[in-house]
């Protein structure tokens, strides 16, 4: 067992004193034979990273053995995929890259026993197979892991940015501004229109909506209903609503769902209409 410990510190020492040159033999090997790889590391300046710093699982697979330091491997495989995920470097390709890194640190193992002149039976082989291949797969669990949640906030955080922008609360006047929504409306988009078109209703004090809708090329009928709970929901804050751009496709879909325009709901073929309308009446 002792000599098990040993010879596990004796090849990490041996693996942190050669990082360069084993990091070199791994870049020289991307550069040959994987061309996509060395253009899109270059690109993104990852080539300049790795050259300088060396190679992330290198460094923690080296670490791990002479320290037995988990969050060591933790830390550095946070930081490589926090970084990947920024600059949006596909994840299928991080995993290339360990996989041909998982050859360079055998290449490394081969190395140090040929040199060290040691001899060891199979069982041993098998030990020390399984406890390097072990630390490589906690490093490559946690770059998933995290790579994957960093993304998932990025894109969260993009949705969020693109819902505001896709709510845009037109003030016309102190009494009335204007929602025209251009683009495909989903349950979702349908969803956070009629969630932010309150807020803004209630903030802006407005007393008139115009809802342009000529913009929308379909709808279908949950849409539609959520375009109507939006109509309610400001008449309850005391904003009275135009609807201008029904076209024949929504105008059928409202007669499916049995749908009436009351009193206080008013339509308009355009926006020029609704606004020279409110021009006279004004």
């Amino acid at each position: 067992m002792e000599q098990a410990v040993n010879l596990k510190l004796d090849l990490g020492q041996f693996i942190n004193n050669n990082l360069s040159f084993y990091t070199n033999e791994w870049i020289n090997y991307i550069e040959n034979t994987k061309g996509y790889l060395t253009t899109l590391l270059k690109e993104t300046g990852e080539w300049t990273t790795l050259v300088e710093k060396g190679n992330p699982l290198l460094k923690s697979v080296a670490n791990y053995m002479l320290n037995s330091n988990p969050e060591y491997v933790m830390a550095e495989a946070k930081i490589s995929s926090e970084k990947h995920a920024k600059i949006d470097f596909p994840i299928h390709l991080a995993w290339e890259l360990f996989q041909s890194t998982r050859g360079i640190i055998w290449n490394a193992v081969k190395s140090f026993y040929i040199e060290a002149s040691i001899h060891f039976d199979m069982k041993e082989c098998f030990e020390i197979e399984r406890f390097i291949n072990d630390i490589i797969d906690q490093f490559v669990e946690a770059y998933t892991a995290s790579y994957v949640s960093h993304k998932d906030n990025l894109l969260r955080s993009h949705r969020e940015t693109v819902d505001e922008l896709s709510v845009p609360i037109i003030p016309l006047s102190d009494k009335i501004c204007i929602l025209p929504i251009v683009g495909n409306v989903d349950t979702y988009r349908a969803k956070k229109i009629r969630e932010r078109t309150l807020v803004r209703i209630s903030e802006l004090k407005s007393q008139k909506l115009i809802i342009d809708i000529s913009g929308v090329p379909y709808v279908d009928t949950a849409v539609v209903n959520h375009l109507f709970k939006i109509v309610k929901g400001i008449k309850f804050l005391g904003c009275a609503t135009i609807i201008v751009g029904i076209g024949p496709e929504i105008a059928d879909t409202m007669i499916e769902l049995g749908i009436e325009i009351d009193k206080e709901i008013k339509t308009k073929s355009t926006l020029q209409q609704a606004l020279q309308d409110m021009l006279f009446f004004s």
